[in-house]
């Protein structure tokens, strides 16, 4: 359940619907299809945490394990937030984004979820 992070997190109004992009598929997320999203620190780490509701948990599972070892664009708008890779098939529709972050990092991508 975990992804490297490329971080390059510019601000962006948190409204705006959020694109999951890998290869020539894609899922597009909306408020309604985030349950959750909070950075949060453990063992030292800054990582991302994000959980999907059952039907877009669904669709997210399907996409991560069909494209492991891939990049997965976060595309917030038309600007790509990070690009992480896909390291598993993630089934219950709980993401963790992990890589070297700061705090600052982790809670301005969290908030791109909300």
């Amino acid at each position: 359940m975990a992804f490297a992070l490329a971080l390059s997190i510019p601000s962006i109004a948190p409204a705006q619907e959020i694109v999951l992009n890998v290869i020539q598929e894609s899922l597009t997320l909306n408020a309604s299809n985030i349950v959750s999203a909070e950075a949060v620190q453990r063992e030292g780490q800054w990582s991302v945490e994000v959980t999907l509701n059952p039907e877009a948990a669904a669709k997210f599972g399907d996409i991560t394990a069909r494209n492991i070892r891939k990049p997965m664009q976060i595309v917030v708008g038309e600007r790509i937030v990070s690009a992480p890779i896909i390291v598993n098939a993630i089934r219950q529709g709980k993401i963790a984004i992990t890589g070297n972050m700061s705090e600052m990092d982790a809670k301005a991508l969290a908030a791109h979820f909300k």
